[in-house]
């Protein structure tokens, strides 16, 4: 039956299987600069013309294994030219399969509808037909996939959504090209019409398969994400509490000082006074760092992080007016501070330096806005995964999200978040729209 209908010729399906490619190349991470890039792409596409124009002499037994060099063309394509795993390569190639066969199948059935079996494929009506449907279906391809991927960093993809996605790719091609090879079976058309409309069929519902397979996939990961988050939202606000207790106990410590004082005043012998200064000393140095700013929860938080730093000659100031914070809930002030400070004293930890470990932070109105500011000295290294800052503690899985956090707290006020660095100087500046009462 094959050789009784107009089949797609090799030169415009090794053209599709290269725009598709390259669909997926523009939405991902990209390995070499621009002149290496394009040189990569002209080849990739002067080998699949090569590869098509061979495939296209061998018998019909051969063409199987045509295709599966074709596929194994476009992965070698999208290997060479991004930054992502061979995993990722074969997920992205699978998709990239399906789509190069839907835009050929449907141009051809489209060609084959208006145009007669034996015109000439350069007509000028051919010619425009093959130019508007790709370039809309590629257009198409291309908005949809971009909400898939990310110029900066892979999918990571693992080996079970690999295997779902190559035997979703398999399934499509075979059911698509059944009539082709056999009219021997329930699912093979007979006419030509209903053959090439059965392959553009097959191949859209496959192409919808896979998008959804990837919407799965992006729901899942989201919702392991906001689970995370939470995690460490509720982390922050025991932290908080955890505060407001030690603040309590520092309020109680001072007010017993009264009494104390009362006993060394009473006291005669220049010795014993002076042990009794000296235990007195110890005792309220762990509570010296203490914050008044008129916001409980950020008085609660400076002042932990303030003895912490303290304990572990790191200097910290802060120069604060908690008034401006009040229309932040104190789970999302304690998230956005709880982080942020974990972050800039985790950076400092590092340095060996004691002179180097320093720490500030600054809260204030700054027009209709509330700025915080967070900088810390660091050793002029940043480590990056993707777009998002690396963290130094073993405890990767949630500390690494703290940052993402920031920025998710921050935008549920209309805010943003600044990531600078300058002069081994780390700044991270949040500013969020002030009550309208602060105005």
């Amino acid at each position: 039956m094959i050789e009784t209908l107009p089949d797609i010729p090799r030169f415009v399906t090794a053209l599709a299987e290269w725009l598709s490619c390259g669909v997926y190349i523009m939405v991902l991470p990209k390995r070499q600069g621009r002149g290496w890039f394009v040189a990569l792409m002209l080849a990739g596409l002067g080998a699949m013309l090569a590869l098509h124009k061979v495939a296209g002499t061998l018998p019909q037994p051969f063409w199987v294994l045509g295709m599966t060099t074709a596929f194994a063309t476009m992965l070698t394509l999208i290997v060479v030219t991004t930054r992502i795993s061979l995993l990722d390569a074969g997920y992205v190639a699978a998709r990239a399969f399906v789509l190069a066969e839907l835009l050929a199948s449907l141009e051809w059935q489209l060609r084959t509808f208006y145009f007669d079996a034996g015109a000439e494929i350069w007509s000028p009506g051919a010619v425009g037909l093959w130019l508007m449907t790709y370039a809309v279906g590629l257009a198409i391809a291309y908005l949809l996939e971009r909400r898939h991927f990310s110029t900066e960093w892979p999918p990571e993809i693992g080996p079970r959504t690999l295997a779902i996605a190559g035997s979703i790719t398999v399934i499509t091609f075979a059911l698509s090209n059944l009539s082709f090879a056999t009219k021997q079976t329930p699912f093979s058309g007979t006419l030509p019409a209903e053959v090439f409309y059965i392959r553009t069929l097959v191949d859209l519902c496959g192409y919808i398969a896979l998008y959804a397979q990837h919407e799965q996939l992006r729901k899942q990961r989201a919702d392991a994400e906001l689970a995370a988050l939470n995690s460490v939202v509720v982390a922050q606000h025991q932290q908080y509490l955890q505060s407001r207790n030690a603040i309590d106990t520092a309020n109680r410590t001072w007010h017993d000082l009264k009494h104390q004082l009362a006993v060394v005043r009473a006291e005669l012998d220049p010795q014993r006074r002076s042990a009794y200064l000296n235990d007195l000393e110890a005792s309220v140095t762990a509570y010296s760092a203490t914050y008044d700013t008129g916001n409980p929860v950020l008085d609660a938080i400076l002042t932990t992080k303030a003895q912490y730093c303290l304990a572990h000659q790191i200097t910290f100031t802060c120069v604060a007016d908690g008034s401006a914070l009040g229309r932040i809930q104190p789970m999302d002030l304690a998230t956005i501070l709880g982080n942020a400070l974990d972050n800039a004293i985790e950076n400092v930890q590092f340095l060996a330096d004691p002179e180097q470990r320093v720490v500030r932070v600054s809260i204030s109105r700054v027009g209709a806005f509330v700025a915080l500011q967070f900088d810390n000295y660091f050793d002029g290294t940043l480590h990056y995964e993707g777009d998002e800052l690396r963290t130094r503690k073993t405890d990767a899985d949630r500390h690494g999200l703290g940052l993402k956090s920031i920025r998710h707290t921050v935008k549920k006020y209309g805010g943003e978040v600044m990531v600078t660095s300058a002069n081994n100087w780390f700044k991270l500046s949040v500013l969020v729209p002030a009550a309208a009462d602060q105005l």
